[in-house]
Order: C-alpha cells, then structure tokens, then sequence
C-alpha cells in the first residue's frame, strides 16, 4: 500500500511540476507577442495593452515561483490569465493585424 501511495505522490508532484512549466511556457510566448504587437490593434479591440502586459507578467512570475514553491493554486491563477489571453485577446489581434495587410 505504500508503495502505490508513493508512487502516485509522485506522479501527482511531476504533473503539478509539469503543468507548472506549460503554464510559464505560455505565458512568457504570450508576453514576448504581446509585447511586440501594435497599440492601434488594441484600440480597436478595445483593451489596454499595458494592462494585458501587467497580466501576463504577473501571470509568468506566478509560474515561475510555482515551480519553487509547492503551492498549486499559483499555476493554476496563471493558468486562468494565461487562457483568457490565449482564447479571447489573441485571436481578436490576429483578426485586427490580419484584416488590416489586406487579402491578395
């Protein structure tokens, strides 16, 4: 029994430290694109680019401390700012910047 009690501890740590290095993963390519977007873009989406960049650092800092410290909840509040950036603000840039080179 506590041999199969170890390991899924196990597996249940290298998950979490897996997760955590997803969620910091996206965060931080979220940032650099963010960073290298145009401000007219979030004119028109009506967002504030300082606050999405605000966001996504905080988000990068709560993944990287989430892998040092055991505390789960931290990648999982990255996770929620992470994937709102991903589903909801970055696919409305891209229609922005992609309407915006025209079609040929």
């Amino acid at each position: 029994m506590n041999a199969v009690l170890l390991v899924v501890s196990g597996a249940y740590f290298y998950l979490n430290l897996f997760l955590g290095f997803v969620v910091l993963a996206l965060a931080i390519i979220g940032l650099i694109q963010l960073a290298s977007t145009r401000n007219d873009a979030f004119t028109v989406i009506d967002r504030k680019k300082e606050n999405w960049l605000m966001l996504l650092g905080g988000a990068s800092a709560l993944g990287l401390l989430s892998l040092f410290v055991n505390m789960e909840l931290l990648w999982v509040i990255a996770a929620v700012i992470v994937g709102i950036y991903w589903q909801d603000i970055r696919p409305a840039i891209k229609d922005v910047l992609g309407n915006a080179s025209g079609s040929w």
